[in-house]
């Protein structure tokens, strides 16, 4: 079989069997690391492997088994119908291919990949524009980025037990990743908007203090309550009573803005669809990390030394996603999406219990993207409970966007409205 019929095969017949390209897939990870089954991992590629091309070939059949893992969603739907005997036949043989990408689990193979890209754009930035043919197909952080993006994806659709943890351990511990990742996305997302990086900093002095972690364990557990009382009733940070360090922040100086525009981060209003597709692996991928990577990211970490993040950071990170998670709900999401939106939910909802519990972001940033659109809190409420209904009975297809904004955001409606 040639590669052009590999990369097009759909032929699965059950759940129970891996397709074509998926073996491949694995065989070609394989021969480039120079691992076997139940072997010592090399720690490199193989000598004189090329990189991009590795890559560009991984990323093409990742993209094709993903296809096949899509269309036979209705064969997941009976697999119910197993018997115990079945389930486990099937369990031990994905859990035996999956091992077959233990090599990009490694931070080696990662590392390996990034110094590529450092050597690529070394190359290019020191050739003439007249010999750039030459480097068109080498590797960028992209192209990184789009690899381990259709590995995790692939990880969660086939790993029985484990899902994507063995990949995001390894992105979300390795020394400068995330950083790397959001400084793509800042560059472009941000570009426009240099202004609010320096007005952020102008008043970091004065705010500097308050950022700190509260050092009054009878305050640090009065606060903890409060918090626990918000998640109950999902009051707003606009309808509490404890300060804000970060809530004076206002439109810079000369620029006739209303503040929450500052934080309606115009690139993400469209949500996913407006997302251009060389980043949209690159957004996916620093989703995924950075919300597993804040589960046990301490409040030390996050306040005091600021890493990996500065706070100033952290509030266009989650201005970022909160304009992305209110537009993709708003105007519908296709299934090709839905990997994208449910990172970015997650990590969204870790920034916003984080704020609830110690402010680091200003009310308007959570209020901003829904500030103009939003619909009615009685419309919005009984289309929640429209949403709920369809979801009982599996009919979640039929259902109205609306009703996820107030299920996934109702931070973006005031308190007083709801």
């Amino acid at each position: 079989m040639d590669m052009s019929e590999l990369v097009k095969s759909e032929i699965l017949v059950s759940i129970k069997a891996i397709p074509p390209v998926g073996w491949s897939l694995a065989n070609f990870i394989c021969l480039a690391t120079g691992y076997e089954n139940n072997s010592v991992d090399s720690g490199s590629f193989n000598q004189g492997l090329d990189c991009a091309l590795y890559v560009h070939v991984i990323v093409t059949l990742a993209e094709s088994l993903l296809a096949c893992l899509d269309n036979i969603e209705w064969v997941k739907k009976k697999k119910s119908l197993q018997t115990d005997a079945e389930s486990s036949t099937h369990d031990s043989l994905i859990m035996s291919y999956m091992d077959q990408f233990r090599p990009v689990c490694q931070q080696w193979h990662l590392t390996s990949l990034l110094a590529s890209v450092n050597r690529d754009a070394t190359n290019k930035a020191e050739t003439s524009i007249s010999n750039n043919l030459e480097y068109l197909g080498k590797l960028d952080l992209c192209d990184v980025a789009l690899f381990y993006s259709n590995l995790l994806r692939i990880f969660s659709a086939l790993s029985p037990i484990r899902g994507s943890l063995p990949v995001l351990n390894m992105l979300s511990f390795t020394p400068g990743f995330l950083v790397r990742l959001w400084g793509e996305l800042e560059d472009s997302f941000f570009s426009g908007d240099k202004h609010m990086s320096d007005n952020h900093t102008s008043e970091n002095g004065k705010h500097k203090a308050s950022e700190k972690i509260p050092k009054q364990p009878s305050k640090d557990g009065a606060n903890k309550w409060v918090s626990v009382f918000h998640k109950f009733t999902g009051k707003s940070q606009t309808a509490t009573d404890c300060s804000d360090p970060i809530g004076s922040h206002s439109a810079p100086s000369g620029v006739n803005l209303d503040p929450s525009d500052v934080w309606d981060i115009e690139p993400m209003r469209h949500g996913p669809q407006g997302i251009p597709k060389s980043l949209f692996a690159t957004l996916h991928l620093f989703c995924a990390t950075y919300s597993h990577l804040l589960l046990v990211l301490d409040d030390i970490e996050f306040y005091e030394k600021q890493v990996p993040f500065k706070l100033e950071q952290q509030r266009r990170i989650a201005s970022m996603l909160n304009t992305l998670v209110y537009n993709g709900l708003s105007h519908g999401n296709g299934h090709h999406n839905r990997p994208l939106m449910d990172s970015a939910v997650r990590c969204l909802h870790l920034m916003y219990e984080r704020d609830c519990r110690h402010p680091f972001c200003p009310p308007d940033l959570w209020l901003s993207p829904a500030r103009k659109s939003r619909p009615p809190v009685a419309v919005a409420t009984r289309t929640h409970e429209i949403f709920s209904a369809n979801l009982r009975s599996d009919d979640s297809s039929s259902s109205s966007s609306v009703g996820s904004v107030i299920t996934m955001t109702p931070h973006v409606f005031p308190f007083q409205e709801r």
